[in-house]
């Protein structure tokens, strides 16, 4: 059964505010996410908690998803003691009726062919972007919630050989100059 993403979650922009040095709750921004669109801590920003961003706080499964720029991702907010506010570099998709998993709406929106289908959807003259609302009517396959749970084990586990394999060839690589250099010298 095909349905909406606007009729399994409330999409809403992410908060328009900017980072605050003296702010307490981590501020999620592009530059945050390499290019496979995992999350990396050594930019961290922070924000003030007030009347104004207090609305934005993420919840555990918040699903958030780029829809402009050269790189499209999704990447699964876990709760894990941390408060955190996305930027409004990012939809922030919210699931409303439990039929569908965030971790299997982050690897649906990640797939390829999800990919090249919303960039067919989108525009933009200079700067690639997609609207809230083809966003929010494009259709995402509802399997049963065991299949969910194994797409979205698979996406997982994909990721991590793929920074595996990423890290091995870094050390491939100091390995080799290491080498090089000694015999050169």
């Amino acid at each position: 059964m095909q349905t909406p993403i606007s009729s399994i979650s409330d999409i809403r922009i992410g908060y328009p505010g900017q980072p605050e040095p003296a702010g307490t709750v981590l501020f999620l921004q592009l530059r945050q996410f390499n290019e496979d669109g995992n999350f990396i801590s050594e930019a961290a920003d922070y924000t003030k908690l007030d009347e104004k961003s207090h609305p934005h706080l993420l919840n555990d499964g918040d699903v958030l998803f780029v829809g402009k720029g050269h790189r499209l991702f999704a990447w699964c907010f876990k709760d894990e003691g941390t408060q955190a506010i996305a930027s409004s570099s990012f939809f922030v998709l919210r699931i409303i009726n439990g039929k569908v998993h965030p971790d299997y709406l982050t690897a649906f929106l990640n797939a390829p062919q999800t990919k090249a289908a919303l960039i067919q959807l989108g525009g933009g003259t200079n700067i690639f972007s997609i609207r809230k609302s083809e966003l929010g009517a494009f259709q995402i396959p509802v399997l049963p919630m065991d299949k969910q749970k194994r797409v979205a084990a698979l996406a997982a586990l994909h990721q991590k050989d793929i920074q595996l394999e990423k890290e091995i060839i870094v050390q491939k690589q100091t390995l080799y100059t290491a080498i090089i250099s000694k015999l050169i010298k």
